[in-house]
């Protein structure tokens, strides 16, 4: 049974939900049509896809000639809440590109819009779908690791975001929500329980500088030897990946996002722990390093998005001195985000045939990671501790507080994630 999706935004991710979409269901997904602004982002996208989708001035004019039996929303971060709203009285399916938005006050206004909406709206939170990420919820639920205590996660990776228009707040809304918010859902997915408060010291220690604002790496003397030249997708071999479009100079003026960021925040159950990402010193061989420490051990997730295999590694530490240790390896084959975007696709496919019902990444939650990196920026900005409820409007505070636990009570529950036929599975 096929389904027809439209796309509002056929840029760098649009392009690639397309294409991947249709891998990860033989075709069952097509694209019906696309809204795209950009003359030369439709040209790439079309070229990516190796189609040509019926392209529409607007979304209205889509809804009323596509047929459309779902919708994803692709475009620039600070665009999703007005296109959002272009859906207002329809119950198709909708995927959201994370994060929700840029400004906490556009963030909130998406919350109220899905609490409204007749639909299903799933948040494109892609690493929990990932199967590395399934088997460490299970290992969490199992009760291997004994009652939660800590955690360290980080990120470690090249200027390349800062190449684009996620290099100021206003376009972006800053590193911690525009790349964060993953591993903060992550860090909430295997926690399961509220967070209460951040703290964080940001600097801007090597990106930004005096260069035009529009300078771009083609038109730069200096590109050769740039240690932060972006260098195109026809360079690369073999990786399917976003093929990054954009060239902006990473030493421009305007450039006012920080660089380097470390967290230190505290859970709601007396859990506590840190978060850190650097953006100007990759580390081949990982991208990410997870650790969640228990009473009874220890676990930790290396996510590696630069080695060559584009392999992950779940290791389990038990807390005695026999040098036990339990391996998990997962292959990635050639897929970024570690393999989850096959399983964001067949999940979305079975909400458009009714196969399910309920969104597995809901607005909800990345709302709860998205007020976790918001309060984790004013934090930095004032030089304290900020609670995270703070910033939640009064309207909101329900549907916030209720999305995770307060405080731990019993085992986690059995995640969710659907495999072809649409049964549920445990990876």
């Amino acid at each position: 049974m096929k389904k027809r999706i439209g796309i509002v935004g056929f840029g760098e991710m649009g392009k690639r939900h397309g294409l991947e979409f249709r891998d990860a269901t033989q075709g069952l997904i097509e694209i019906a049509g696309v809204v795209e602004p950009s003359d030369e982002m439709y040209r790439r996208g079309c070229e990516w896809n190796h189609l040509q989708p019926s392209r529409y001035g607007s979304v209205r004019e889509m809804l009323s000639d596509a047929a459309l039996d779902g919708v994803l929303i692709t475009s620039p971060n600070n665009t999703h809440l007005a296109n959002l709203r272009e859906f207002a009285g329809q119950t198709i399916p909708i995927l959201l590109e994370k994060p929700l938005d840029t400004k906490p006050e556009a963030v909130a206004e998406i919350v109220r819009f899905a609490n409204d909406y007749e639909g299903v709206i799933v948040v494109d939170h892609v690493m929990r779908y990932a199967p590395i990420i399934q088997r460490a919820r299970q290992i969490v639920e199992s009760g291997k690791l004994g009652k939660l205590a800590s955690f360290q996660f980080s990120q470690r990776v090249c200027s390349g975001p800062f190449n684009t228009f996620r290099r100021t707040f206003e376009g972006g809304g800053g590193q911690i929500i525009e790349k964060a918010t993953h591993d903060l859902d992550v860090l909430l997915y295997l926690f399961d329980v509220l967070p209460d408060r951040v703290a964080m010291v940001s600097r801007q220690q090597v990106i930004g500088g005096t260069k035009p604002s529009d300078l771009r790496c083609a038109d730069c003397d200096e590109r050769l030897y740039c240690p932060s030249a972006h260098h195109s997708e026809s360079i690369k071999t073999g990786i399917r990946d976003i093929s990054l479009e954009n060239d902006l100079c990473v030493y421009a003026e305007e450039v006012d996002v920080p660089d380097n960021e470390t967290c230190l925040i505290e859970m709601a159950d007396g859990t506590f722990g840190t978060y850190s990402h650097t953006y100007f010193c990759e580390m081949r061989g990982h991208s990410r390093i997870y650790e969640v420490i228990g009473t009874e051990g220890a676990m930790s997730i290396q996510l590696s998005a630069e080695d060559p295999d584009y392999r992950g590694v779940i290791r389990v530490f038990p807390r005695n001195r026999s040098g036990e240790v339990e391996t998990y390896e997962y292959d990635y084959h050639g897929k970024i985000h570690y393999n989850g975007g096959p399983y964001v696709a067949r999940h979305f496919y079975n909400l458009m045939t009714g196969a399910e019902i309920k969104g597995f990444t809901t607005v909800n939650q990345a709302f709860v990671a998205e007020m976790l990196g918001f309060a984790a920026t004013q934090a930095s900005r004032e030089g304290r501790f900020v609670p995270v409820a703070s910033l939640v409007p009064e309207d909101l505070l329900a549907a916030y507080s209720t999305t995770y636990r307060g405080a731990r009570k019993g085992p986690l529950a059995t995640p969710k994630v659907t495999s072809e036929s649409g049964k549920a599975i445990c990876v």
